[in-house]
């Protein structure tokens, strides 16, 4: 605290002086009057914080000087100094609020002791006062942050339900009662189950308390609401000295109707305008064909190269055109897959002598090692054919002249890996996060005169991930890349025998 200011009240100068000697190095300012009127005054003009007061005086006495005081200024803290033959008036005037006594004659230590109390007291009643202050500062920021939390949950457009950990609904905000078809009024206090009648939308609650982890799904219209809705819930966890304790799940529906109708929209555009553009290029693709066919002016007038660019271009657009409708089916979910037992060897060879020619023109040598075992698995044949063969063909056509290109296969805790790997000219590693996005295309001087419509991994990883398989790219600029399909097995050699 600063600098304590006393103030000795007191008629006898042998007495002022005397307790001014007794608190003198002690960092106390010391001040002194000879009667209670100018003490008063004094106190008016600069205030002080203790007063050693003399109850015996003429004119104002001690009890007058005491009664202004606690009046006035009563952060003061007054000691009165008395004769011994009058202590029952010192009683008298702790009574009437002094802090204590001491009496004539009196040693330096005593007198020294007793202010050292009253400071002490200051300093204390000051850090109350401190501590008080923050507290009410400290109710008052955290009834200002709840009602600004709930003004922003009362305002929030997305739908919340906060459960317990028997996922028995403990809060929600407006925007679940508009949004979600609520069974039950009102909703908290009851179970989940008994307000949303859809088993999914509990499942997700109750696995996100079990697994301690995030679960998403999304719900059409009918389960949940009459909207197309996503939603999150997160498991609410409390760490403490005692371990993690869950304390229930919060879960957010989000409307994403006008999203899904905006894809549908895109999707029946892009479908629209293949099946427009399919014809004509099929027709095109035909009528180069005829004129290059037992006509003889061809070779002669160097139509031939010619008429076999604009071959491959058409087959280029064509081979768009049926990515971009497949990838259109796919992620509307219109695809009917037609699952048929397939031997995963016999359909890897058939592509590989699909894609013989390509590999031949480059002079690529591409080389197929089964595993020992034969092994089947339930897939849309058409489909996987297109998939596969677009790693293959995406292998050859990034792989230099004169390359190579092996693909092998292996059985791993009832999935079958299908191996590509290239010594082509690589990806590099701010590349390789993007390159299953539809319509990305690696950059740069090795790729400037390879065509292609970066649609070819994107169809790859949707035909894969629809077959319940996993897809994994290792790749480095300049050391070829490697591609891993998995899928699960239906049957091998072992179990048919």
């Amino acid at each position: 605290m600063d600098t304590v200011r006393v103030l000795i009240i007191d008629d006898e100068k042998v007495i002022r002086d005397g307790v001014e000697r007794s608190l003198a190095g002690r960092g106390y300012q010391i001040v002194k009057a000879e009667s209670g009127e100018n003490g008063i005054e004094m106190l008016e003009q600069q205030g002080c914080d203790i007063v050693l007061l003399d109850l015996m005086m003429p004119g104002i006495d001690g009890f007058g000087v005491l009664d202004w005081i606690k009046e006035h200024q009563p952060q003061i803290e007054v000691i009165v100094i008395t004769g011994f033959a009058t202590v029952s008036k010192a009683v008298t005037a702790m009574k009437q609020g002094a802090f204590d006594f001491v009496g004539k004659p009196f040693t330096p230590d005593y007198i020294r002791i007793v202010v050292e109390r009253a400071v002490e007291k200051i300093s204390l009643e000051a850090e109350t006062k401190k501590l008080r202050e923050e507290r009410i500062l400290s109710l008052e920021a955290i009834q200002n942050e709840q009602s600004l939390l709930k003004t922003v949950f009362g305002c929030m457009v997305e739908a919340v339900l906060i459960t317990d950990p028997q996922a028995v609904v403990v809060h929600h905000n407006p925007a679940a009662i508009k949004m979600l078809d609520i069974q039950t009024d009102p909703v908290i206090g009851k179970p989940l189950s008994a307000s949303i009648n859809d088993p999914v939308a509990v499942q997700m609650v109750h696995e996100a308390i079990a697994n301690n982890k995030v679960v998403t799904r999304e719900f059409a219209p009918g389960t949940v609401s009459r909207r197309y809705l996503r939603a999150h819930c997160a498991p609410v966890i409390s760490s403490g000295s005692d371990g993690d304790k869950m304390l229930g799940s919060v879960t957010t529906f989000e409307d994403i109707s006008t999203h899904k109708q905006i894809d549908r929209m895109k999707s029946d555009f892009v479908a629209m305008v293949a099946h427009e553009l399919k014809s004509p290029l099929a027709s095109i693709e035909q009528m180069i064909y005829a004129l290059q066919i037992n006509c003889g002016h061809e070779e002669a007038n160097a139509c031939n190269r010619l008429h076999n660019r604009m071959t491959v271009r058409t087959r280029d657009l064509l081979r768009l055109i049926e990515n971009l409708l497949n990838l259109s089916k796919l992620e509307s979910g219109t695809v009917v897959f037609n699952l048929e037992r397939t031997s995963g060897h016999e359909i890897i060879r058939d592509i590989v002598e699909v894609a013989r020619p390509q590999a031949e023109a480059k002079q690529i040598d591409v080389k197929f090692i089964p595993c020992e075992e034969e092994w089947w698995f339930n897939i849309d044949f058409d489909h996987m054919r297109t998939a596969i063969m677009n790693i293959v063909s995406n292998g050859i056509k990034y792989t230099p002249e004169g390359g190579t290109m092996l693909i092998s296969t292996s059985l791993n805790g009832g999935f079958a890996n299908l191996v590509f790997k290239d010594s082509g000219i690589g990806i590099s590693e701010a590349d390789l996060p993007h390159i299953f996005d539809r319509f990305y295309r690696v950059k740069g001087k090795a790729t400037r005169h390879i065509t292609g419509s970066g649609l070819g991994l994107s169809l790859v990883k949707e035909v894969v991930e629809a077959h319940q398989g996993y897809i994994d790219v290792k790749s480095s600029p300049d050391n070829g890349t490697t591609f891993t399909l998995s899928f699960p097995v239906v049957e091998t050699a072992d179990t048919v025998s």
